[in-house]
């Protein structure tokens, strides 16, 4: 059995990552991912909408691909620009814009509230009571 130690999103099975998100990328987003994390490893500025569409991207991109590595990777990512005061914002306009310029398409592996199931374990094992 997994851990959460070798798998970020315990309890979630790493075969079942593919299944967690509505969207994945296409060729061209994962082009435009590389490009956004290339620039976020260089310390370059990017605007808030490249924050979000690099959180979403790194998501999707990690999940997809079942790599527990990247997904870890992607956390890190999360909380650095959160504690650097870059928190998520307007997520769902950058989100359109994704869908909208071809960058995600539709998921069709995807089942709904799969995801909740980590975001619950979570919350009951690591919120102090």
């Amino acid at each position: 059995m997994e851990s959460d130690k070798t798998n970020p999103l315990y309890p979630i099975e790493i075969n079942d990552y593919p299944k967690l998100f509505d969207y994945v990328l296409t060729t061209d987003g994962l082009k435009f991912f590389h490009t956004l994390k290339r620039n976020y490893v260089m310390g370059k500025d990017l605007t808030l909408d490249e924050y979000n569409k690099l959180r979403l991207l790194y998501v999707y991109y990690a999940t997809t691909n079942r790599n527990p590595d990247e997904v870890f990777s992607w956390q890190d990512v999360c909380v650095t620009l959160d504690a650097k005061g870059i928190v998520e914002k307007d997520m769902y306009q950058s989100k359109e814009d994704l869908k909208n310029k071809l960058l995600i398409v539709v998921n069709p592996l995807y089942q709904s509230g799969l995801y909740r199931k980590y975001t619950e374990y979570v919350k009951e094992n690591f919120n102090p009571k």
